[in-house]
């Protein structure tokens, strides 16, 4: 019982800001871990410090806890990148398979290890490569990630905010760019198709 009572006052609590940086995010989102997968739309804007007008896309993104992400651009055009256990594959709008490292699209890499760590419930997997930190409660919770040295190169910083699901991602770049996601419809209980077991397959 003992051990019960830090934990219950852990999770009852308003606001968990003053807990632990490195174990809070784990408790604000550790109801995830009841969700083995989860289908999700997404609507990307990215902000361009050479450009004026921001660039829109959007797609769906299938997060699987045994097998990765998948991260479909749908609109204005078809490019998807696979993040698993055999590395990453870009399928071009031609549907031709390219394997690439996290060195080709670092982006893509960290936004894949972010949202399996969100989906397993373990960010202390990004400790390598973050500082994080926690605001909220696990109905509407906010994690922010400040890159280490080995990531500073691209990223500046990185906001995740949710409640049940992931609501939204904002990227603050290096570079000076910017990226927002923003998720619609998640649908935790739709089975993977067979083309998703296949592109998982790396096939």
């Amino acid at each position: 019982m003992t051990m019960l009572k830090p934990l219950l006052s852990l999770l009852l609590a308003p606001s968990l800001s003053a807990q632990s940086p490195t174990s809070l995010p784990e408790v604000l989102t550790a109801h995830l871990k009841n969700t083995p997968r989860l289908h999700v739309s997404f609507t990307q804007t990215r902000t361009l410090a050479a450009l004026s007008r921001p660039l829109k896309t959007s797609g769906r993104l299938v997060l699987a806890r045994e097998h990765g992400v998948i991260w479909q651009v749908q609109k204005p055009l078809n490019l998807t990148y696979v993040v698993g256990q055999k590395g990453m594959l870009e399928v071009g709008p031609d549907g031709k398979a390219k394997l690439k490292n996290a060195k080709d699209v670092p982006m893509v890499a960290q936004m894949g290890r972010i949202l399996q760590a969100l989906l397993q419930g373990r960010w202390s997997a990004l400790e390598d490569y973050f500082t994080l930190r926690g605001e909220g409660t696990s109905e509407h919770w906010k994690i922010l990630l400040v890159p280490k040295p080995q990531t500073a190169a691209f990223l500046k910083g990185v906001q995740v905010n949710g409640g049940r699901f992931i609501d939204r991602i904002h990227v603050d770049e290096a570079s000076g760019d910017g990226m927002d996601l923003v998720f619609e419809r998640p649908r935790p209980d739709e089975p993977l198709s067979d083309e998703e077991q296949r592109l998982f397959r790396f096939e």
